[in-house]
């Protein structure tokens, strides 16, 4: 396992990390989770809109008993959440402190918030009220971090503007900036290259035989979620992943991994067998030679509008 540092931060996780999409289903997400570590993945990813996968998370962790300071926990609070249609402190502290108990943690090593207030998620276009809901949200992750409830924060499925306005606010009332972001493929470079925050996200290609009815973690079919209007070509993908001898999934991870700014890819699996696979992806990373970079970029997407 490679690790990586997360963003801003000085928190350095594993390159690939584990998310809640195809983990954990009944009788499996021990022996998964396990497996996982004993790989050296850091990174367990969560939300507080998927309670049970919270947990059977904390149900696992109670029983292995992990030292805390070996594993990262990241959870998000979001619109149509477990609390209410906002992002309002309330949705924040109640949402997050839910988490908590159902992680059986007194905290988490990060939190995501969104998708970020802007013109589609106010009451009108108003930017005095934008900037007020942008401020609130920073306010109340600062105090989460003050109260030792989370050790940092990220945004999570935000236009760039809103990420920058984010940032702005928080140096603007000294207040804590997010050090990191939850976001799609391919991550805005901006966002790296000028505020530091780097990226966990996911593979635009899942595991499994039927690759494009395959959800994404955010509910989309692969091949439009990064701005794609028709589904990605599994037969063109399938052919160079023969070439360099790899799976599909696993050319998906390590092109992946390549992006500017990622400082993590969320894997799934219903199984150990199927996680080793993905974890293979890291073998796959040496062969990726410019030229098959330019061909995976025009299948995956890499140039799709914002």
């Amino acid at each position: 396992m490679k690790y990586r540092t997360l963003g801003r931060s000085g928190l350095r996780v594993s390159c690939l990390g584990l998310g809640t999409r195809g983990t954990f289903g009944a009788g499996i997400s021990d022996e998964v989770l396990t497996a996982a570590y004993d790989s050296g993945v850091t990174l367990f990813d969560v939300t507080e809109a998927s309670g049970r996968a919270e947990e059977l998370l904390g149900e696992v962790l109670r029983s292995k008993g992990w030292r805390r300071s070996s594993y990262v926990i990241t959870t998000r609070v979001f619109l149509g959440g477990q609390a209410d249609w906002s992002l309002s402190r309330k949705q924040v502290l109640e949402g997050l402190q839910g988490s908590l108990q159902r992680l059986q943690l007194d905290y988490v090593d990060v939190i995501f918030a969104g998708p970020r207030p802007g013109p589609a998620h106010t009451e009108g276009p108003d930017p005095t009220l934008r900037l007020l809901r942008l401020e609130e949200l920073v306010r109340v992750m600062s105090d989460v971090i003050e109260r030792g409830l989370a050790l940092y924060w990220g945004t999570a499925g935000g236009a760039p503007g809103d990420v920058m306005d984010t940032f702005a606010v928080a140096r603007q009332f000294n207040l804590v900036a997010p050090v990191c972001q939850w976001a799609e493929l391919p991550p805005e470079p901006r966002l790296f290259r000028q505020l530091g925050l780097g990226a966990v996200t996911w593979a635009p290609v899942a595991s499994g035989p039927a690759l494009e009815e395959e959800l994404l973690p955010h509910g989309r079919p692969i091949g439009k979620a990064m701005g794609r209007q028709q589904p990605l070509k599994v037969g063109d993908l399938q052919t160079l992943a023969q070439r360099l001898g790899c799976s599909v999934s696993q050319l998906g991870i390590a092109w992946s991994l390549r992006a500017e700014g990622v400082s993590s890819v969320l894997v799934g699996a219903e199984t150990p067998q199927v996680l080793q696979e993905q974890l293979q992806a890291l073998q796959v990373l040496p062969n990726l030679s410019p030229t098959t970079l330019q061909e995976l970029d025009s299948l995956l997407g890499a140039a799709a509008p914002p």
